[in-house]
């Protein structure tokens, strides 16, 4: 039972966030920075960002080569350069609003490495430089081909190297810490640890009905947990508010299933520090299916969905051993070539796609807003898609 200063302070807002990963938490900011008198409530079901936002490997990139070159084919020529404008603006949005030292951004530049079924793409830089000339006022891949040998690669395996200056790496976690202690300085209430159950829009105000755990039932041990489960959900909570945003990613299926959206499962590995590695930067593979960085002296390797698409299709976050051998075996054969590394540890992280690859602003009705589907970028594209908005 909710006690009358509970109804009477903790319920009621102007707007109401779903999802506290960088997309939620950036839309929350975009709103109060917009309207700062509004009130504001985010709420996230686990206790940490739930998809992706804790759980990427910190690029903030926008496309490499052979992936613009695919995209090109897939929406169009002009459709993927307004992409690649859209994820550079939100780039530069979310170093203005926090601050290049609060997410640990370090501009080592980006590489692609270039194996013998992508060696067509070499042909395709100027043409790929040309259109995306007036984004950046450089010409933004040059084949650095020099830099295989010194970064230690296997030189029979990377055929070539293709440098971008513009792209850099970021420290996930001061990411998303630096943005939750952003947002709750402007007086953006976050609740973690809440299960948005479902929504209910109302005449003048939407409804968000969320699972009410009591947190002080002692547990029998003859019951089972789903008994336990049943006692602890005494009541459900019923917040309100004029605006709703559903940030949640590929988990918005749950509160509105009859989005087009999939979700995508990323397998991430991080090493143990290794002896004198010999580069810094942020490096794609393969389309960007596979990516792996430098941090300090580790690296965090990531990827290999195209592996085992239909198996990664998944919101369930566990392990999958097929991928993550493929990671370890391009860690051997083209990474570290006879060196000798040890992986720390494994994880994995949830993110959503659209069949063309764009993300999806959905208005299910003037009060109630889908923000969904950064396809990957959502390091790039959150700022910008939260300030649209």
């Amino acid at each position: 039972m909710l006690s009358f200063w509970e109804k009477n302070s903790f319920l009621n807002y102007d707007y109401i966030i779903i999802g506290s990963g960088i997309l939620g938490l950036s839309t929350a900011c975009s709103v109060k920075e917009k309207n700062s008198s509004a009130s504001i409530l985010v709420l996230e079901r686990g206790i940490f960002p739930t998809g992706a936002s804790t759980k990427n490997a910190g690029f903030a990139c926008f496309g490499s080569v052979s992936e613009i070159l695919s995209d090109f084919e897939r929406i169009g020529i002009e459709e993927t350069v307004s992409l690649v404008e859209k994820r550079w603006n939100g780039i530069s949005l979310l170093r203005q609003r926090l601050g290049d030292d609060k997410i640990g951004l370090l501009n080592y530049g980006g590489y692609e490495l270039v194996d013998e079924k992508h060696l067509n793409s070499l042909e395709k830089i100027k043409f790929v430089n040309e259109k995306l000339y007036r984004i950046f006022n450089a010409d933004v891949f040059k084949i650095k081909n020099e830099k295989i040998k010194e970064f230690g690669f296997n030189e029979a395996a990377v055929k070539s190297l293709v440098y971008n200056e513009f792209e850099s790496q970021i420290d996930t976690g001061k990411m998303m810490s630096s943005l939750t202690d952003y947002a709750t300085s402007m007086g953006i209430k976050i609740i973690t640890g809440c299960n948005v159950d479902r929504i209910s829009e109302k005449e003048n105000y939407v409804r968000v009905i969320a699972d009410n755990y009591l947190s002080n039932y002692k547990n029998n041990n003859n019951d089972n947990d789903i008994d336990n489960d049943k006692k602890n959900k005494e009541e459900e909570i019923f917040f309100s508010a004029k605006k709703v945003y559903i940030c949640s990613n590929a988990f918005t299926k749950k509160l509105i299933p009859e989005l087009k959206i999939k979700p995508g499962r990323g397998q991430v590995l991080v090493t143990k520090p290794i002896k004198d590695l010999k580069f810094k930067g942020v490096f794609h593979i393969d389309e960007g299916f596979f990516y792996f960085r430098n941090f300090g002296d580790r690296i965090i390797f990531g990827g290999g969905r195209n592996l085992d698409f239909e198996k990664e299709e998944s919101t369930e976050f566990e392990l999958n051993e097929k991928i993550l051998n493929s990671l370890k075996e391009k860690l051997d054969n083209i990474i570290l070539p006879n060196q000798k590394y040890e992986v720390d540890y494994s994880w994995s992280g949830i993110m959503a796609f659209t069949e063309n690859k764009l993300s999806m602003i959905e208005n299910i009705s003037d009060r109630i807003t889908c923000l969904i589907s950064c396809n990957g970028m959502g390091i790039a594209l959150s700022s910008y898609i939260a300030d649209k908005i």
